[in-house]
């Protein structure tokens, strides 16, 4: 970062794993530019973020901790002493891209940096310089995360819900949602293994987060619903009972810039499409903490069979067209397999599962774009070998009964010796011009329908 700060980048987004440090590092860069005696502005797109920030920044001298909707308020008044360094966090959130572009703009000289682990393609266009610092895989390896299982009991057929906007139709996910025993299963894997330990259960939206709330407090499992309406004391203390092993249901509020090592166990209710959102979902459970040896992922609706592990290698910037190449036709992904035995999802690679060590069968899975060229060469073919057999049957002429439907006859039977005779003339002619297809049709006409041959 120093490097390309020297270099004159003004815009650097700063790509770094869940778990990296990224917050120190904006507090490392505020304390260095405070000392310089320069302007800084923190911001982000989460009030929750930015208390965190405000804990380790604030206090600095030309600090500046807000959020970018306080920030664009401000405009006038921050233009009036623009900042020498703007830091973001999590600058991946979307609804905010204008309003940061305002506040950009009331600093024109300054140098930005974004900090984000799950950046959106767009983002690279706003922050042309890109620096990637060390993902998840390394971090698990070294152990700064703890590593994550991953069980898909039952997930859902997601085939024949429409999308709105890049994400699942809401109201088609809830429908679903009721006709399935979803409920039943999450109680049943939750008693299985997420009973007494910190579990985070993610929902659609917040009817559905009570709703299953309520029918795990029938089954008789306490729980809270946490959303963005909570009163701050209140956050406080449904939190302080999640790390005392408790069991919080929510939607999106705990999805990033949420640190609480001790959660052991994600309870993955809420499909979705975004490869950003279900990375941050992962995080909130792959924070390493002492007696922790594992993050456990209870996956209801197939997002780890749709979107991968937290450790796999990731570009964020891949196109479409790319990201095919590791989908499956049935939306599966490639780089992950599930045991058939024990329903683990793993990442490609192992002969055998890595937790029952059940044999993997082989994997014929193919990518979806490979799908729809085997099938569109498969038509094409079929269309070719009927054309083919078309002008085939054409060239050898009509059969004996077809011959003797229009033959003249002026008496009995003489259309069928007329046809026989026809057939033995093709017959004598194939055999001159050595036409084998045309002289196996005469002879199984004669055959079948003449004297014999």
């Amino acid at each position: 970062m120093r490097q390309a700060m020297r270099s004159g980048a003004l815009r650097i987004l700063f790509e770094a794993s869940v778990g990296y440090g990224k917050s120190i590092i904006i507090q490392l860069l505020a304390i260095a530019y405070s000392q310089a005696g320069k302007r800084v502005w923190v911001l982000s797109n989460r009030s929750a973020v930015v208390d965190q920030l405000s804990k380790r920044a604030a206090h600095l001298p030309g600090v500046v901790v807000m959020t970018v909707q306080a920030a664009d308020k401000r405009r006038i008044e921050l233009a009036a002493k623009p900042a020498d360094l703007i830091l973001i966090d999590e600058a991946h959130m979307g609804g905010s891209a204008v309003q940061y572009g305002r506040v950009m703009d009331c600093a024109p000289n300054a140098k930005v940096v974004a900090f984000t682990g799950t950046p959106r393609p767009e983002t690279f266009q706003t922050f042309p310089c890109h620096i990637k610092a060390r993902g998840a895989r390394w971090l698990t390896e070294k152990g700064f995360l703890a590593p994550l299982r991953y069980v898909c009991p039952d997930p859902l057929d997601l085939s024949r819900v429409a999308s709105r906007r890049g994400e699942y139709d809401e109201a088609q996910v809830m429908e679903l949602l009721q006709e399935r025993r979803l409920y039943a299963n999450a109680l049943e894997t939750y008693r299985a293994h997420g009973h007494g330990a910190p579990t985070l259960g993610f929902c659609v939206n917040v009817q559905h987060a009570t709703d299953t709330a309520d029918r795990f407090r029938k089954a008789g499992h306490p729980c809270e619903v946490l959303t963005g309406k909570d009163r701050p004391e209140d956050v406080k203390r449904k939190i302080a009972a999640l790390a005392d092993g408790g069991l919080l249901f929510s939607v999106d509020k705990v999805s990033a810039g949420f640190d609480l090592p001790v959660l052991r166990v994600l309870l993955s209710l809420r499909p979705t499409k975004s490869e950003q959102l279900w990375v941050q979902q992962l995080g909130r459970a792959a924070r390493a903490a002492d007696g922790k040896p594992y993050g456990l992922v209870l996956d209801h609706v197939g997002n780890t069979l749709r979107l991968g592990t937290l450790t796999e290698e990731r570009d964020w910037r891949t196109s479409d067209e790319a990201k095919a190449q590791r989908i499956t036709e049935a939306g599966e992904s490639l780089t992950v397999r599930q045991c058939g035995e024990c329903m683990a999802v793993f990442e490609t690679g192992p002969a055998c599962c890595p937790y029952c060590g059940a044999n993997l069968a082989k994997d014929t899975r193919i990518p979806r774009a490979e799908s729809v060229r085997l099938r569109e060469l498969a038509e094409e073919e079929i269309a070719a070998q009927r054309q083919a057999a078309r002008e085939e049957r054409k060239r050898l002429g009509q059969t004996i009964p077809q011959l003797r439907a229009w033959l003249p006859s002026r008496t009995p039977g003489g259309a069928h010796r007329a046809a026989v005779d026809t057939m033995r003339k093709r017959l004598d002619r194939a055999l001159r011009d050595g036409d084998g297809a045309l002289e196996a049709f005469c002879r199984d006409q004669l055959q079948r329908f003449g004297d014999g041959v």
